[in-house]
This record gives structure tokens, C-alpha cells and sequence, in this order.
């Protein structure tokens, strides 16, 4: 069941529901597009309100204070202590500078820390330990958001509270309930419109029911969305919301019909009487919510919006049917969904566009076969003119090939790449090596010929020439931006990895490239969550896969922090769910070839994650190989072209897999 729920005086209006159905933009885009600064940004972020007039809102001695010209100091509150301590870097000051909301810690939640050693520190001889602090960044004077990036799955977690401040009588104004219940964070929406409204939203823990909360200048709270899901809203990448000023609406982003669809959200109170309830189908109807966008296809952000004719632009991936799903592309609706047009059809491949002034936007795309190309466009989608492009693709990249085809139910496509050698002879043979990361939050294999795009192939190209092989890079089912049921599908199950669909995928491939050699096994490597998929790969399907490279792997989600571990693994934590899917508790399945690597310094990752394999491994009497990296932090293949031992050890490991076999 998944509901999308507004409320108006605290009294439901609205519900959203519909059948369940079952089956990780990211940062893999080539630039973050620009968008309205009242648009949320894709990851959760609480910056400091810019104050650029005083009198000023200040945290001294964990309490807020009002500080004038003169640096005459008012203080605003009293209740700030060492372990309660207002937030200086959460000051959200109203734009007529009459009220400001701060936010205050009302508990640290459970005190965790991880000390690694700097082995090797440049400044002196002997080691030195460093802590990493996983609770109280209060004095690093960094913005945050007491979120669960700082805990374990199943650590007690932060608990923080919106206050409100009259900064004309220089009194706290007491929040009536603020509908804070079990949270996982909150995260600061901003005053808007007649500004005397301020807007958080709240994650509750577990992620499945998130709500935005609105706290009028007398401290009257009320919830004005409140969406829920049956397993989890992914945070990550899917709610986000522009303010509409004029008719003060707001378009919120959201997965409720299973792809992720804008809505229009009427933002207003209702004055008197009991409004009434409205249910709203996926179809969408209601005079509260307007589903504005429709269809099998996920957008990923508004990046654009023009009020007066009220129309909303947006990017979205799988618009455009036979075209690659992981492109994006550009198209608008207006306010009420009429009007929708894809307004980059005609150019195959994937787009990154600018706005400017005039309505006009440029718009440049490429794939990995099709070097880069431009154009103006006016609103409607017309070429209009040129843009500059640079279109040089590097000597260092052999084009690849693109694949797709149809994955473990015999329907959903399965795309990827194939990286071959540039002394590619088709006559002969070549081993396959995958590189992986199946993480939740995002696609992996390159879309386009942008820098990004080309720096990635570039690695495979140098991979691929150095030991005459095959690269292939594939999104199986798990990964980001082809739907809730695609990407939830390994919910609670993170060793599926999509494994089943990446075999299918190279056993298609090679049917029809009998150059792709699968018959001594393919080899596998990746970082971060790519490392845990990496020695999956040898647990639990080493009749195909048969070496592999884990590097800083996440191999026990509940080493990996709360904010990852606790949405694609469930929350409360199972342990038996958990174990499950453990490459510690499951060390002893391991069937193949196995290269541990690991930074000493890696501050994402606890590097115990990787010792705690190692050490299960000893115990299991496995044979692997192992290499800590000093001084290296989170993921260290990438330097294996630095470092010249690590570059080694890479290449003689897959040299020795390729003579073996």
C-alpha cells in the first residue's frame, strides 16, 4: 500500500492509494542540472540561512541570540545545554526578518566513534590514530542534519526540533506539536510566500512515511503532505518540491504510482468547517492534489518554471519509447497536466540542459557510440540555433559497444555496455571482467561521450588494453530510475545484486559475439557497495563467476551506516534478514579467487567491514588475497594507476586468474 495523505487544520483531506506492485541521478550524471534554489536539492541538506542584514540570529554557548549592529546581544533562549544544544548550522531567519526558526538537538542519540590508524602520516614518524566521529558534529562548525549518516542500523538516533523565535518581542513562541514522532532526520523546506509560514520535512525512521509540516508565526503546527509506502521511499533521489509562488502551490516529486510523478499540492489553509476527505487514484483527481505528470516513465527533477503561463519543466528518464531508458530527457506540462511535450525526442541520446532568461534553454547530449551534440531550443522543443559543444572524443577511449536485452522475468530490458580492446580482432578470444555496482541509489554503466562519461571509459579502455579483455558494465534489477518495483525489487535481499539478470545479459551478448569467452568464468570487480556485490559474486554464483576484486566493500550492511543500511535492509533490524545477505556471516561460501583492498584512512566505510571478512575467511580456512592501502581513504582502485605496487596487484591478479583457467 502506498499513500500520499494532505492535511488542512490538522484534519486528514486527502488520501492516495493503490495496489502494491512487487517485482540505488545520482551522482553518475555528467553535471548537477540548475534548478530553482527553492527546489530541493538531491541530497538532504540544512545550510545556514544567509543573513545578510542585522540584526543577526547567533548560536553562542549552545543558545540562540540576537545580535545588532552595535553587537548589543539579546539572548532568545535558555534551554540550550552541552547535550541539548541549539544548531548554529540550522538558522532559518524569515525574509521579512520578523521570526526565525532554530533548530535544537533534543538528544545526541547513541555516542559512536570509529579510530582508524594513519600508519604513514607525512608529518611525523610514528602513527598517529584518527577518530572518525559517528554522533556529534556539533563542533566542526560543518552544515548537517543529525541524520543517521552518523549511526549503525538499529543505533539510537538524534532526535532535533524546529524552534520558533519572535525577533520583534525577542521571545520563543512554543511549537504546539510539531508531529516529530520516531524520527529518522528532518531537513528544512524554508519560509515561504507570505512569510510567516516556515516548512520542514520529517523522515520517519525506516523511511516509510515522510511529511512536510508547516509552523505559522503563533506556533501552530500542521502537516500539509504526508506520504507513505509499504517498504520504503527512497529519499535519495525521489521526494523533492518547488514552491509555486503566485498561486501557492507547491510541485512535489513523488513515487506514489510506482514512477516518480509530480504533483500539484494546494498549500493553503482551509478556513472553517470540516474539510472533506478525497481519495485519489493513480489515475489522479481531487481538488487538493493534481497528479500533473502521468505514464511509465520516473522524473527526476523540475528544472525550470515559468509561473505566469504556469508551466513546469522537467527532466525525466524513460520518456522516449526505443530509446535507452537511462537517458534523460526535457519535456513540460502545464499546472493542471495538460500540455505535456517531450521537447528533446528528436536528439537520441542523453541530455543535460541549461536554462537561460528567455524561455530558450541549450541543450547538448550524447551516447557512448555518439559524440557529443548541441543545440538551442525555445520552449516548445524547436531548434532555434547553435550551442558551443566540445565533441573531441579522447585516443584513450575505443567506442563500445551498447547492449540490451530482455532480463530474468523474459521482459524487462537489461542495458549495459561492451568495452573491447583497441587491438580488437574479432577472430579471436576474449575474457570477460565486470565491473559492478549494484548499490540502490543510482545506474552505473556510462550513458555518454561527456567528461564524466569518457573519464569512466577511459579506466575500462586502460583495463581492457593492459590484459586483453572484455570490460562489460551492466544495471540489473536494483538499481535507480526504472521504477519503484525495479529498483525495490532486492529490497531486504541486497546479495541479489541482480545477479540473475547480469549473467543473462552476457550469455545474450556472447550468443552473438562468439569473440566473449564465458566458458572459463568471468571475473568481477568494484568499489564501495560495488565491493560487497563484488565477493557476492563468488558466495553465492560462482558457477559463473570465478575471480574477483572487492575493494572497500560495505560487506555488512550493519557496519554501513544507518541511512543505507536501514532503507535497503529494513528497519527494525532483523539480524536473520541481515545475515542473510552478509558476506562476514557467509565467508565461508566463497568459491574463487578473491582480492581484498581496503584505504586505512576510510572514513565511509568502516575498514573493519573488510577485516571482519578477512578474519571470517582465516577462520573458514578460505585462500584470498588481501592489500590495506596506507593513507588511502574510502575506495583505492582508483589509484591503482598512482600507486605503482597497487596498479600491480591489480593487474597480476587478473593475469594469474587469466593463465589459471
Amino acid at each position: 500500500m502506498w499513500a500520499l495523505t494532505l492535511w488542512s487544520s490538522l484534519a486528514v483531506i486527502l488520501v492516495m492509494t493503490e495496489a502494491w506492485a512487487r517485482g540505488e541521478r545520482f551522482w553518475m550524471r555528467e553535471e548537477r542540472i540548475s534548478q530553482p534554489s527553492s527546489f530541493r536539492s538531491l541530497y538532504p541538506c540544512c545550510l545556514n540561512a544567509t543573513q545578510d542584514s542585522y540584526p543577526k540570529v547567533v548560536v553562542r554557548d549552545y543558545n540562540v541570540y540576537l545580535v545588532t549592529e552595535n553587537d548589543s546581544t539579546t539572548a532568545l533562549s535558555s534551554t540550550g545545554t552541552q547535550s541539548t544544544p541549539f544548531d548554529h548550522a540550522n538558522v532559518y531567519k524569515s525574509t521579512d526578518g520578523k521570526f526565525v526558526v532554530v533548530h535544537q538537538i533534543e538528544t545526541y542519540g547513541q555516542n559512536r566513534t570509529i579510530t582508524v590508524i594513519d600508519s604513514s602520516p607525512d608529518d611525523q614518524r610514528h602513527p598517529r590514530p584518527v577518530v572518525f566521529s559517528y554522533d556529534n558534529q556539533y563542533d566542526r562548525g560543518e552544515p548537517h542534519t543529525y541524520g543517521p549518516s552518523n549511526y549503525l542500523p538499529g543505533d539510537d538516533l538524534p532526535i532535533v526540533r524546529p524552534k520558533l523565535f519572535d525577533l520583534t518581542t525577542k521571545k520563543q513562541i512554543e511549537v504546539k506539536k510539531d508531529f516529530i514522532d520516531n524520527p529518522y532526520m528532518i531537513e528544512d523546506a524554508s519560509w515561504k510566500f507570505r512569510d510567516n509560514k516556515y516548512r520542514y520535512m520529517y523522515y520517519e525512521r525506516g523511511l516509510r512515511r515522510i511529511r512536510m509540516v508547516e509552523i505559522d508565526e503563533s506556533g501552530e503546527a500542521r502537516i500539509i503532505m504526508e506520504e507513505t509506502a509499504e517498504q520504503y521511499i527512497d529519499y535519495y533521489t525521489k521526494p523533492a518540491w518547488v514552491f509555486l509562488d503566485k498561486t501557492e502551490q507547491m510541485a512535489y516529486l513523488s513515487e506514489a504510482d510506482g514512477y516518480n510523478h509530480v504533483y500539484l499540492i494546494n498549500t493553503t489553509r482551509i478556513e472553517g468547517g470540516n474539510p472533506s476527505s478525497v481519495t485519489i487514484t493513480p489515475s489522479g483527481h481531487g481538488d487538493m492534489v493534481q497528479q500533473v505528470t502521468k505514464g511509465n516513465f520516473s522524473v527526476y527533477e523540475i528544472n525550470h518554471v515559468d509561473e505566469r503561463q504556469k508551466v513546469l519543466f522537467f527532466t525525466a528518464y524513460s520518456m522516449v519509447d526505443g530509446q535507452d531508458p537511462y537517458y534523460l530527457h526535457q519535456a513540460r506540462v502545464n499546472y493542471d497536466g495538460t500540455g505535456f511535450k517531450i521537447l528533446t525526442a528528436d536528439g537520441d541520446g542523453d541530455h543535460n540542459v541549461t536554462w537561460l532568461e528567455n524561455n530558450a534553454f541549450e541543450d547538448r547530449w550524447s551516447r557512448v557510440d555518439l559524440p557529443l551534440r548541441g543545440a538551442l531550443r525555445d520552449e516548445y522543443g524547436k531548434k532555434i540555433g547553435t550551442v558551443e559543444v566540445n565533441s573531441t572524443v579522447s585516443n584513450n577511449i575505443t567506442i563500445p559497444e551498447r547492449f540490451n536485452t530482455p532480463g530474468r522475468d523474459g521482459v524487462t530490458q537489461i542495458y549495459g555496455v561492451i568495452v573491447k580492446p583497441n587491438d580488437f580482432n574479432s577472430s579471436k578470444k576474449y575474457r570477460v571482467i565486470e565491473n559492478i555496482y549494484n548499490g540502490a541509489t543510482h545506474f552505473y554503466a556510462p550513458k555518454g561521450l561527456g567528461a564524466r562519461g569518457q573519464a569512466q571509459l577511459a579506466s575500462y579502455q586502460r583495463t581492457s588494453d593492459t590484459l586483453g579483455v572484455v570490460i562489460v558494465v551492466i544495471d540489473g534489477m536494483g538499481t535507480n530510475w526504472r521504477g519503484r518495483a525495479f529498483q525495490q525489487f532486492t529490497y531486504k535481499n541486497f546479495k541479489d545484486s541482480g545477479f540473475e539478470d547480469r549473467k543473462i545479459w552476457m550469455r545474450a551478448a556472447a550468443d552473438t559475439r562468439p569473440w566473449m569467452d564465458l566458458s572459463g568464468g568471468v571475473g568481477i570487480y568494484g568499489g564501495s557497495a560495488g565491493g560487497y556485490n563484488a565477493m557476492a559474486a563468488l558466495l553465492w554464483h560462482s558457477e559463473f563467476y570465478t575471480a574477483a576484486i572487492a575493494d572497500a566493500g560495505n560487506h555488512d550492511q550493519r557496519l554501513a551506516n544507518a541511512e543505507y543500511g536501514e532503507v535497503f535492509m529494513g528497519w527494525p533490524v532483523d539480524d536473520a534478514i541481515y545475515d542473510a545477505s552478509s558476506n562476514v556471516v557467509n565467508a565461508h561460501r566463497l568459491n574463487g579467487s578473491l582480492l581484498l583492498l581496503v584505504g586505512e584512512l576510510d572514513d565511509n566505510v568502516d575498514p573493519s567491514c573488510t577485516l571482519q571478512v578477512v578474519n571470517a575467511l582465516n577462520a573458514a580456512g578460505k585462500d584470498f588475497d588481501f592489500m590495506i592501502v596506507p593513507g588511502a581513504g574510502h575506495t583505492v582502485l582508483h589509484l591503482r594507476h598512482e600507486i605503482v605496487q597497487l596498479g600491480k596487484k591489480f593487474n597480476n591478479f587478473w593475469k594469474n586468474w587469466l593463465s589459471s583457467t
